[in-house]
């Protein structure tokens, strides 16, 4: 619990009328002197009263405050915050209330209205949706109390500074674990992909779904429980997955809330817990112009949140990528065949050429899976009719890019690259649905 510091005044509307009525009377004494000495009387008495009406409205010096908020708050997501005020005083206290949030924090409601019984508490809320990943701050609590004669509201400063660490959404992590909890299909809100994959090596039994394989079907089991049951095989365990993230000027456009890095990080953090989870060794690199974040290759649980405090902190730049200065440090840290997952864009032919010359490095030794971030507005702007000089502009410039994307696209395949390009609301299901499809053919 945090205790306020010293109070301040804020005049209120009713005070400000009569400071106007006093200023008007003022004027009047070009008229008569009688005008100037009624206007000090207003005055003398408008400030009398708020003096009396700030004493009177509950000091808050003794107030206590704490914020009841999760450790690990969520991009884009809206994170409800507590705000539990307690009333030591014996008298009933009606206050606003605001929070001092990150720069980067988008907060409704501002302030909020907190009704307080004496000697009682209440909890007020706010939803926060965090517009960056890392590690934040939340600062002061400000109140005001507004007094008897609503002249004056006193304003407090409660001291709550806390620390605030925003991380990639784990929503979709949280709904995986209820999918297997209840044998079911995972479902990202776009496409149903069976996340616990297809292979050789016998998992479990489950529920027949709609988007299963007939031929999955146990009909022994089937004939025991009186409902379709379906046989559920695991993919070979113990392969290694490298996750490259480009973190480069490329990567710093946003594509709805969030930058493509954002939606890039949070693909990986679920690919990353999918792979874990099947016993895979996953790997992170995270590079700009040189490299920023690299954790080596390991397996389990501890791994994936070593991964997730990585992805938490890394930052997007405004350099240009250097592909071949990351897959050089990345030959030289692992030999080991393993698969390559690289997230990046392309929107321009240099950035193309430069990705295209250095991937060769990678896919001699490696199953390399590219995962871009289609641009639906690119796509649109494109292919719409102009109807203006500007709009002709804009869609040659587009089909330039376009056309640019898709020729490098071709040569990464040409190279043997397996390539992702869906726009951000499907990357992460597409992802993982190559991912088990590569993982059946991992050598």
């Amino acid at each position: 619990m945090k205790r306020a510091r010293l109070p301040g005044v804020v005049p209120r509307p009713r005070l400000l009328a009569l400071g106007l009525g006093a200023a008007a009377l003022l004027a009047l004494g070009t008229l008569s002197p009688v005008f100037v000495g009624l206007a000090a009387v207003l005055f003398v008495a408008a400030v009398g009263l708020a003096i009396a009406d700030y004493r009177l409205a509950p000091a808050l010096a003794n107030a206590e405050v704490a914020r009841i908020a999760e450790p690990q708050l969520i991009i884009g997501a809206p994170n409800r915050i507590g705000l539990t005020l307690r009333n030591p005083t014996a008298r009933p206290l009606r206050l606003r209330v605001r929070d001092e949030v990150p720069v980067s924090f988008a907060v409704a409601p501002r302030v909020s209205t907190a009704v307080l019984a004496p000697a009682g508490s209440e909890t007020v809320e706010y939803v926060a949706r965090p517009r960056y990943r890392g590690s934040f701050r939340f600062g002061a609590l400000h109140t005001r109390q507004r007094g008897p004669l609503d002249l004056v509201e006193r304003q407090s400063e409660i001291a709550a500074d806390a620390p605030a660490h925003v991380y990639p959404d784990l929503r979709e992590i949280r709904r995986y674990e209820v999918s297997l909890r209840r044998g079911l299909a995972y479902d990202a809100g776009q496409r149903r992909a069976r996340l616990p994959g297809a292979g050789s090596v016998f998992e479990r039994l489950r529920e027949y779904g709609p988007d299963d394989d007939p031929r999955s079907i146990s009909w022994s089991a089937t004939a025991r429980r009186g409902r379709p049951i379906s046989v559920e095989y695991e993919t070979e365990r113990q392969q290694r997955m490298l996750l490259l993230l480009d973190a480069g000027r490329m990567m710093a456009s946003t594509l709805g809330e969030l930058t493509k890095l954002d939606h890039a990080v949070n693909t990986a953090l679920m690919l990353s817990y999918v792979a874990t989870a099947k016993g895979d060794e996953v790997g992170l690199l995270g590079f700009a112009d040189d490299v920023r974040s690299y954790l080596l290759p390991r397996r389990g649980r501890r791994q994936f949140l070593r991964i997730t405090e990585e992805l938490r902190r890394l930052e997007v730049t405004t350099t240009e990528p250097d592909y071949r200065g990351a897959f050089e440090f990345l030959r030289s840290r692992t030999s080991r065949r393993a698969l390559v997952v690289l997230f990046t864009d392309l929107v321009d032919v240099e950035a193309s050429r430069s990705l295209v010359a250095a991937v060769n490095r990678l896919a001699g030794n490696n199953l390399v899976l590219c995962c871009l971030l289609a641009d639906p507005q690119l796509a649109e702007i494109a292919s719409r009719t102009p109807r203006s000089t500007t709009e002709l502009y804009e869609r040659v410039a587009a089909e330039e890019v376009r056309d640019a994307r898709a020729r490098a696209i071709a040569l990464l395949r040409e190279r043997g690259v397996h390539v992702v390009d869906v726009p951000a609301e499907r990357l992460t299901v597409a992802a993982i649905q190559r991912y088990l499809e590569l993982k059946k053919r991992w050598l």
